[in-house]
């Protein structure tokens, strides 16, 4: 019940349930102001009442006057209009009084408490009463009862029941049709904003909301979306380019492949040419396998799949590690591998690929050095490690140097794949960087060389 009571209410109108939410919230309000005045006026009027019934039982006691030895009160005395009294012996009998005889004798005097105001129902009709003490000679014989009708409390706030109950409906149903204004207007641009989303696809996201906005909610909404928009444009363009060049790195080992192997099945051929064939299928296939994996790394980089073994780890025999593993890689070119260790340096990270990170940039700075040496220098500055590969080789050329983070982004596309480079390593690198929460930086000159900078927080 309460499933179906939801789903009923998400199918209404955002307006109409703001409007609902401002009027019931309003005849809250409007219910308990008026409970508080209502009530404060009912009390106010009844401390009147009782305050006026003392101050007219003192001007009855102050008429009292004796007549052959009995107490007498003056007929003519000047009453307001409504007060009534009487005067009763200590058994309740009806001694003198300017009320109707069914009146007097209706009051039982008896059960009434001395000087406290008290409300008596007599023949459907409410009085407020007070009872007033005759002194004499140390004796209490007499009793005088003030009377007033409480209907005169009873009609004022009859009355203002009665507004009330009418302003309270009319109230609630001008803020009723101004918030279903207001609502209306106020989210206009909302559907506006639906409007402009509704002509925005996934295979055109280049168009952009572009609506006027200013400094307030639904500005900061248009902005957003707009934003929004140009990282899903960019996350869509760099898709389709991952997928693009996927595609075109597959063709042409696929391409190779299948040539060898339709050669290899039109004709009888010697077991030598058989055994050329299935090589160079071999090292295709391996070269696919090869970027397959490195594909599945940032495809699981990316879903955060790709899981970090975190360990206190010295960069120090890292670098050290690596560097050895390359020296017959760079004796090879007739170059000089160089490592400065400056002091040791702890961080938290995973040392495979902390290892992959300096590996791919060691062996691209070997690449790309014809001559001269690289350099891999260790330092620590404040809380960061620096870890610095530096070359003599050939540089990049400036507008080239945004890009190079990116997937398949190569620099020289025939030099690369003459390399066997996917123009996946650097990715990984950035995306290695990242995770170890730090940042990769690169400067290079074409022809003086290039250095790559990685920071990294120290443990």
């Amino acid at each position: 019940m309460r499933q179906k009571f939801s789903t009923w209410l998400r199918g209404i109108p955002l307006r109409w349930r703001l409007t609902a939410w401002y009027v019931f919230l309003l005849a809250l309000i409007l219910a308990g102001f008026s409970a508080f005045i209502y009530f404060n006026m009912s009390r106010s009027l009844k401390q009147g009442l009782d305050s006026l019934l003392f101050s007219q039982g003192e001007q009855v006691l102050s008429s009292l006057d004796n007549e052959n030895g009995l107490p007498r009160l003056d007929p003519n005395l000047p009453l307001l209009p409504g007060t009534y009294f009487g005067l009763y012996d200590t058994g309740g009998k009806v001694l003198d009084t300017n009320m109707p005889a069914d009146l007097a004798t209706g009051f039982q005097v008896k059960g009434l408490t001395a000087s406290r105001p008290a409300t008596v129902e007599i023949k459907g009709a409410e009085w407020r009463v007070l009872l007033v003490p005759v002194r004499e000679k140390g004796q209490q014989p007499y009793w005088v009862l003030v009377v007033r009708s409480v209907e005169e409390t009873e009609k004022p706030l009859d009355r203002l029941l009665l507004f009330i109950l009418i302003a309270i409906p009319m109230t609630l149903l001008v803020a009723a049709g101004g918030g279903i204004f207001l609502a209306r207007r106020a989210l206009q641009p909302i559907d506006r904003i639906a409007a402009k989303a509704r002509q925005i696809s996934a295979t055109d996201l280049s168009r952009r909301l572009d609506l006027p906005h200013g400094n307030d909610e639904v500005g900061h909404l248009v902005a957003t979306l707009d934003e929004m928009l140009d990282r899903l444009d960019r996350a869509f363009q760099r898709q389709r380019q991952f997928t693009a060049d996927a595609s075109h790195e597959f063709r042409t080992p696929l391409a190779v492949i299948r040539s060898q192997a339709e050669a290899a099945l039109q004709r009888q051929h010697s077991p030598a040419e058989y055994r050329q064939a299935l090589e160079i299928i071999r090292d295709q296939a391996e070269w696919m396998g090869n970027l397959v994996a490195k594909l599945l790394l940032l495809a699981r980089s990316d879903d955060r799949m790709e899981q970090m073994e975190m360990e206190p780890l010295d960069l120090g025999e890292l670098v050290e590690g690596v560097t050895a593993e390359f020296q017959g890689m760079a004796a090879e070119k007739g170059l000089r591998l160089v490592k400065k260790i400056k002091e040791k340096v702890v961080v938290r990270g995973d040392q495979t690929r902390l290892t992959q990170l300096l590996a791919n940039l060691v062996d691209n700075a070997i690449k790309y050095t014809p001559e001269g040496e690289v350099v891999v220098s260790l330092e620590r500055r404040g809380r960061q490690a620096l870890l610095q590969v530096q070359d003599t080789g050939v540089g990049i050329p400036a507008e080239h140097l945004a890009h190079i983070f990116e997937r398949f982004y190569r620099v020289d596309k025939a030099r690369s794949r003459a390399e066997g480079g996917f123009g996946l390593g650097l990715a990984i690198c950035d995306w290695i960087v990242r995770a170890h929460n730090g940042k990769i930086e690169v400067e290079s000159a074409v022809g003086r060389g290039t250095t790559f900078k990685v920071w990294l927080p120290v443990e």
